[in-house]
């Protein structure tokens, strides 16, 4: 296989993504039935086995994706996992508590992580299609989708049945009933009461919006004041060397990087496995390892999972990029630059 056929492999575009319609037990609800959901790289929690995976091996963490229209929801649930969300378009309403009591809205290019051991749903107000990035910590879904008893009681009837040992079965798919012994047993009261409630307040820490990005002295040189490019560390560990935005502990950090009329990243490698997603604008990633080069332009929506080992540079080429960088640490090192490519206006 050639290097840049690699490359393509590693490329997931947006307008080529495979929903699945029944990931999860609450698929067929009324109410939770019109939602796609995506698995972009690795599986993540889906439950259902035939679910459509487009890059199998993870990057020390999960890419997954949920799109649906105005008023439906993806219901009350739980993770062991650390899941942050990116919204890429439409307006969210995000929901939380043992009884989805607080809630807020997010709107594109809002970035949220959502503490492991609580209830949270999410469902798209206002008028138009809304779909938003996921992302799980860990190359694990650490146990897979904890649901709210009452998301168990409301699934009964329309055809999927959710196993103890977390799979999916799909009757109207011709799987058989399972027995009653077979099922997922639902939360007892008390131990519903081990789960974290969190206030509107208590949650704003675990929110950046788009609009209150606040930049940071780049990580690539000293030239942060060139009005065409800009760093944000968006979500890491507040142990790390870099001021996050967002400090939380969810084994992935999150950088966002705006670039403008030709401006760019100079070629760099990273000690973290690294995966790009294009959130606008055109964006040039030029590759290559040893004596080995590629490029892949990535549009709006596009997920690039940057092959290990390789060294990348990044080049505005038409719109206003903004790119978001997820890596595998919550406590990233700083990018190796290669020698002689520091400039970051190029062309």
């Amino acid at each position: 296989m050639t290097f840049q056929k690699t490359l393509n492999n590693s490329l997931v575009r947006y307008m080529e993504l495979i929903p699945g319609t029944s990931a999860f037990i609450d698929a067929r609800t009324p109410g939770s039935h019109l939602k796609d959901n995506f698995c972009i790289i690795g599986a993540g929690v889906a439950e259902n086995s035939k679910q459509h995976v487009h890059i199998r091996e993870t990057a020390g963490f999960n890419i997954g994706a949920a799109g649906q229209p105005p008023g439906i929801k993806n219901s009350l649930h739980s993770h062991n996992s650390a899941e942050l969300f990116i919204i890429f378009k439409g307006e969210f309403r995000f929901y939380w508590g043992n009884e989805g009591q607080y809630d807020t809205v997010l709107s594109p290019g809002d970035v949220i992580s959502i503490p492991t051991n609580l209830f949270r749903g999410f469902e798209v107000v206002g008028r138009d299609y809304g779909f938003m990035f996921s992302v799980l910590g860990g190359d694990d879904s650490g146990g897979g989708v904890v649901w709210h008893p009452e998301v168990l009681s409301q699934s009964e009837g329309h055809g999927l049945y959710l196993k103890s040992d977390g799979s999916l079965v799909d009757t109207l798919a011709g799987d058989p009933v399972p027995e009653s012994s077979e099922l997922m047993p639902k939360l007892t009261d008390e131990e519903m009461e081990n789960f974290d409630q969190y206030s509107v307040e208590q949650m704003q820490p675990f929110v950046v919006a788009k609009s209150n990005y606040r930049p940071v002295v780049s990580s690539f040189n000293s030239l942060n004041e060139n009005p065409d490019y800009q760093e944000y560390a968006l979500t890491g560990s507040p142990l790390a060397q870099d001021d996050f935005q967002v400090k939380s502990e969810d084994k992935v950090s999150i950088f966002a990087y705006e670039l403008n009329n030709r401006a760019g990243l100079p070629t760099h490698s990273r000690k973290e496995k690294q995966v790009l997603i294009n959130y606008s604008g055109d964006t040039l990633v030029k590759v290559n390892n040893g004596l080995e080069q590629g490029q892949i332009l990535m549009t709006p929506g596009d997920v690039f999972s940057i092959p290990e080992g390789t060294a990348i540079s990044l080049e505005n080429q038409r719109g206003e990029s903004l790119v978001y960088s997820i890596l595998s640490s919550d406590q990233p090192v700083k990018p190796e630059l290669q020698s002689g490519k520091k400039d970051l206006k190029l062309g």
